[in-house]
């Protein structure tokens, strides 16, 4: 990526989850919300949480410096710039899609649970929504992989001179 300018998306995007994040944390933090999340599968959520913190925010934003950095500091050009595109789109419809249903498939447990429900009726309850989050979840793993293999790729390449 030559033009940094083009980087601006993933701090933007990052903020944006950087937002979600705070706005869910304080939401979990309230008493009755709070109870809920105790309450069996309903713990999903939280786990959507720590992803919207971790991945949207935090990954989204070390990827930004590093597509900025390593080529900066290693004085050689980022290999196959077109893929950071990629990467940040599919990121970006993926991810929150994924996040989104973790949530629905944590209210839906945890009602389920409340409602007396167990094992195999909590389980055909959250497999609509798991599914889809298993898949997703590979979809963002394998972009992860390819921006790793871009930077170290981008790092160890010999110098042009």
């Amino acid at each position: 990526m030559n033009n940094s300018k083009h980087l601006v998306k993933f701090f933007v995007a990052s903020v944006l989850f950087l937002i979600w994040n705070v706005v869910q944390g304080a939401l979990q933090a309230q008493g009755p919300i709070h109870e809920f999340l105790e309450q069996g599968p309903a713990n999903i959520i939280v786990g959507a949480h720590v992803h919207v913190g971790t991945l949207g925010w935090v990954t989204l934003s070390l990827a930004g410096i590093l597509y900025y950095l390593v080529p900066l500091l290693s004085g050689k050009p980022l290999s196959w710039p077109r893929v950071a595109n990629w990467i940040f789109w599919i990121f970006i419809v993926a991810f929150p899609i994924n996040s989104l249903l973790m949530i629905l498939a944590g209210i839906a447990g945890g009602n389920a649970f409340i409602a007396g429900k167990t094992g195999p009726e909590i389980g055909a309850i959250l497999g609509p929504y798991m599914m889809p989050v298993g898949i997703l979840s590979i979809i963002c793993g394998i972009i992860w992989l390819i921006f790793a293999i871009q930077i170290i790729h981008t790092a160890a390449k010999k110098s042009v001179s």
